[in-house]
């Protein structure tokens, strides 16, 4: 991903405060749909809600995932955030290249943009 200078604000960080997130929001949109194909393997459980601050439905595959967008939605700090926004190459020494899908781009203010993804530890 690459951010460019446009989007540095003040001294202290990044201000998303005057964006139009248009751009963003075509950029950002889901790379894949949520499933629970695997499910057979993992049960999980899948659902939507809609978020007042994606202006748009959050699909989630798990309640770690549910509880995640929960969290992003009460924190004061988030401005934005996309759900499988993006496709990653990974490349491991020697090995084939895969790519991967993380769960969430996290827009907060005065910092850059982070990725997320929200993985199942069973106990």
């Amino acid at each position: 991903m690459i951010i460019s200078d446009t989007y540095r604000g003040s001294r202290v960080g990044y201000d998303w405060s005057n964006m139009n997130w248009k751009q963003e929001d075509f950029l950002y949109t889901p790379k894949r749909k949520v499933n629970n194909w695997s499910s057979h393997q993992h049960p999980h459980i899948i659902g939507s809600f809609y978020s007042h601050k994606t202006e748009r439905p959050v699909e989630y595959e798990s309640l770690g995932e549910r509880l995640f967008y929960y969290y992003l939605g009460l924190d004061q700090s988030v401005v934005r955030y996309y759900v499988q926004p993006v496709e990653v190459s990974i490349e491991n020494h020697g090995e084939e290249a895969w790519n991967h899908i993380p769960d969430t781009l996290v827009f907060r203010k005065h910092t850059i943009p982070f990725l997320y993804h929200t993985i199942y530890i069973g106990l």
